[in-house]
């Protein structure tokens, strides 16, 4: 009787740590920096970091947006259509998933901006 209690055991246990490693492995999403997409563009998909530039351009009454992102020295063009977050602006931290160009564009199809934490310790006098 008790073997069969410790199977049984052992049996939620192992589905309990499926569930959190599933929704755990779900939400770690990695992205690369801006001088790791410039040294090796790779082929497909990727996520990039990177800070908004004084560049900014709207096209297409505001529906495409062109700026540079920079991130420790390195810069990369980029170009998003769609949706921009009320908080986009220079300045600001910005992830893009989309591709790298042949010519080094990077072709955005979800541009995220991370929101600048509220919780700053104000500057003493």
């Amino acid at each position: 009787m008790l073997l069969r209690w410790g199977a049984v055991g052992a049996v939620l246990a192992a589905c309990l740590g499926y569930l959190v490693f599933s929704a755990t492995a779900g939400n770690a999403q990695y992205y690369r920096t801006v001088a790791e997409l410039k040294r090796d563009p790779g082929v497909g998909e990727a996520r990039m970091l990177g800070t908004v530039q004084d560049d900014v351009q709207r096209l297409d009454d505001g529906r495409e947006v062109r700026f540079s992102a920079a991130q420790d020295g390195a810069t990369i063009p980029v170009v998003y259509s769609g949706q921009l977050p009320d908080i986009f602006r220079p300045g600001i931290q910005v992830v893009v998933e989309g591709r790298v160009q042949p010519d080094g564009v990077f072709l955005a199809r979800t541009l995220l901006a991370k929101c600048p934490s509220r919780f700053t310790a104000t500057p003493t006098k």
